[in-house]
């Protein structure tokens, strides 16, 4: 397990956020080659319904990624107040909430996919083909999920390189099968889903027995009161990072509404966006996702200025790098619309767009790195917030609003919009939390619930 209680501070976090990084740039890597697979073996179709469908899999991945980071800030309080023996008890309950999770959400999409994609406006052959990825993929979200819980245990013991050889491990596989499925086969989106199902699959079992063999469990049998206590206070801290994904991918859901009348030509351009801005926000979420581990870990063991140094320093960097990365994308915007499909007016669009938001991805980033301390910090609710001022009460209504007399550079614009309003509202409750240094102790977060995750 890496303590990072001790040791310069940034360079802890540079070498904890890398691996997270390479582990995300496997994964969006597996989605750049799948969205262009889906491009240019089933066409503009493809490409619309694998995004409209899109938002309907993150409500049920995101809400549970929220509940597995509440487990990582909890292994890593323990790990900082150097207290192993309850992370049995903390193992027990994240598998315990993995099932129960997985079960659930396979009996969801069963019933309620084609329900849900009605009310997004989502009809006729698109929705059929939506309804079918869907079902297709939650063949796999035994794995998908496990994957997940694997990762959040990992990164709460502080070994994000373990994280990242697991994650590279179903990603390149997700690409080789979707290749093989879709390019080779001829399978169409269900054969880009069943990809993803078996590659995830199998990077469960990986992690799961190496996590097992690398952190062997502490001995004794889990005391059910114990395992009890951790479930609860799992779900208390993690409620808001669910809820914020329950609301994010809500919203989606909206905007997919809001595209829809502009037709499958710009769905597909919007799908591409998608792909290409969550690839360029990989280092920096890994950024947020270490400094989470940083403050956890150093709040924990009571180091509060050692954690306010890092992520001053955290942000300087990270902004830094932004503004390289923009500058490249920007640079490239046509050869990357280029790289999915041949159809000029989704090019287009895709070049519009890309123009018009990464000139500001800076605030992104920002924004990002904050909520990673306040997550740390305990104080989860903080991003929830910032998911309802910035997406909800600044992004969607501005984009309905405004896309009819200004068309779908409103939609655009609106982005640019939500990140500005969340970065000063962080901003605020950055400076709230510095005011008050004080904690919970780490065996009571059941207190400490008071503030993708960005809006």
């Amino acid at each position: 397990m890496t303590d990072m209680t001790k040791g310069p501070p940034l360079r802890q976090i540079v070498g904890f956020a890398l691996p997270l990084t390479a582990a995300s740039l496997f994964q969006q890597v597996y989605l750049l080659v799948d969205g262009i697979v889906v491009g240019r073996y089933v066409g503009v179709e493809g490409l619309a319904a694998v995004g409209a469908s899109g938002p309907l899999f993150y409500l049920l991945n995101a809400m549970f990624i929220g509940l597995g980071t509440a487990f990582t800030i909890r292994l890593a309080h323990l790990r900082g107040a150097g207290q192993d023996r309850q992370r049995r008890d903390v193992v027990v309950s994240l598998g315990l909430v993995t099932v129960g999770w997985t079960v659930g959400c396979v009996l969801l999409v069963t019933v309620l996919a084609e329900p849900v994609l009605a009310l997004m406006g989502i009809t006729g052959e698109l929705a059929e083909q939506c309804a079918r990825f869907i079902q297709v993929l939650s063949l796999g979200f035994p794995g998908i999920f496990g994957s997940a819980a694997v990762s959040a245990y990992l990164r709460g013991l502080g070994n994000s390189r373990a994280a990242m050889w697991v994650q590279a491990a179903g990603n390149l596989l997700n690409i080789g099968l979707a290749l093989f499925l879709v390019g080779g086969l001829g399978f169409g989106i269900a054969g880009a889903a069943l990809a993803t199902a078996v590659a995830s699959s199998a990077a469960a079992v990986i992690g799961i027995v190496a996590s097992a063999r690398i952190y062997p469990l502490p001995p004794g049998r889990p005391a059910r009161e114990a395992v009890r206590g951790e479930l609860v206070d799992a779900t208390r801290l993690g409620l808001p990072l669910a809820t914020q994904h329950i609301i994010l991918a809500v919203g989606i859901m909206v905007l997919v509404w809001i595209i829809e009348p502009y037709g499958e030509v710009v769905m597909a351009a919007f799908t591409v966006v998608a792909r290409v801005e969550a690839f360029s926000a990989i280092l920096f979420l890994s950024f947020s996702g270490a400094v989470t581990t940083f403050a956890a870990q150093n709040l924990g063991a009571g180091h509060h200025e050692r954690a306010r140094h890092a992520l001053l320093r955290t942000l300087g960097l990270t902004f830094a790098l932004t503004l390289v990365f923009s500058a490249v994308v920007l640079l490239a915007r046509d050869p990357i619309a280029a790289l999915f499909t041949d159809d000029p007016t989704t090019r287009r669009v895709t070049g519009e767009y890309l123009t018009i938001i990464f000139p500001f991805l800076p605030l992104y980033t920002l924004m990002v790195v904050l909520h990673g301390y306040l997550n740390g910090a305990r104080r989860t609710t903080a991003p929830l917030i910032c998911t309802i001022v910035a997406f909800v009460m600044v992004q969607i209504p501005f984009a309905y609003l405004f896309s009819r007399p200004f068309g779908i550079h409103a939609i655009m614009w609106a982005v640019v919009a939500s990140w500005t309003v969340g970065l000063a509202y962080s901003t605020f409750c950055l400076r709230q939390v510095l005011r008050s240094p004080a904690n919970p102790a780490p065996g009571n977060l059941s207190t400490a619930v008071e503030v993708p995750s960005s809006p």
